[in-house]
């Protein structure tokens, strides 16, 4: 029985905040991940239907320099690196935020996707004018769903009580005397 009582105490707690530290990151990770991936698959899309500029890098907007495969790639990822800089510490704070919400929210899962969605809808709504949806927003959007389906969320706190909150508790009866 004290076996059972030591394991149950060790076991680690969803709610800890270092539960809630991995599920972040891995979130940041998956958006990340989920957003470049969108990309790519766009990028591979223009490809295939032909549309290809003259050089890969012209497909970032705003940049017209024509470069040799052996630059680009170097490019291409200090690009993306310097890119995620910038964006990474306001998507750290979101999703901590989230997190801690979607602790107490009841649909969690919706909750994530309105926050998923928000930066194609403000993306949408700041642009200049032009096609509905456009392409940057296409692909915003296609990551807002890919994170809402796939993103770590800890479990809903089950009572409103502290004590619902802590380790297991022995159950109540006669207690065994250690011999």
């Amino acid at each position: 029985m004290s076996k059972q009582l030591v394991r149950a105490a060790t076991t680690p707690d969803p709610h800890g905040w270092r539960a809630g530290t991995v599920r972040v990151l891995a979130n940041a990770l998956l958006v990340l991940l989920a957003f470049e991936v969108v990309s790519m698959v766009g990028v591979a899309a223009t490809i295939v239907a032909g549309t290809i500029p003259v050089t890969p890098l012209e497909l970032v907007p705003g940049v017209t320099i024509s470069v040799t495969p052996v630059v680009l790639v170097p490019l291409a990822a200090a690009f993306y690196l310097v890119r995620w800089i910038f964006v990474l510490p306001g998507l750290l704070l979101v999703l901590v935020g989230l997190e801690y919400v979607a602790r107490r929210a009841p649909h969690a899962r919706f909750l994530t996707a309105i926050v998923a969605f928000a930066p194609m809808v403000l993306w949408e709504m700041t642009k200049s004018p032009g096609g509905f949806p456009s392409e940057e927003g296409a692909v915003l959007g296609v990551t807002a769903v890919l994170f809402a389906v796939l993103a770590r969320l800890p479990a809903r706190f089950g009572g409103h009580s502290t004590e619902d909150r802590g380790a297991a508790q022995p159950p109540a009866g006669a207690a065994v005397a250690p011999r």
